[in-house]
């Protein structure tokens, strides 16, 4: 994936609210079967800590899932 950097940067506070974000939906989907994906996994540690907008999480999490169909 390649990496955009058109995120502002972000307060602690903020990057602790999308780290529970991101947990809580992690919880979930393995809850649904979830299988551990480093590529995207690994994109969200880059939005938890502000180098991407959701946004951009959002689409490299449609391309990730499309390139593995």
């Amino acid at each position: 994936m390649g990496q955009t950097l058109s995120a502002r940067p972000i307060s602690a506070e903020e990057s602790a609210q999308r780290r529970r974000a991101v947990e809580e939906a992690r919880a979930a989907n393995y809850r649904q079967g979830y299988v551990h994906d480093p590529v995207l996994e690994e994109a969200n540690e880059r939005y938890i800590r502000g180098v991407i907008s959701l946004e951009d999480l959002r689409r490299e999490m449609r391309d990730a899932i499309r390139a593995s169909r």
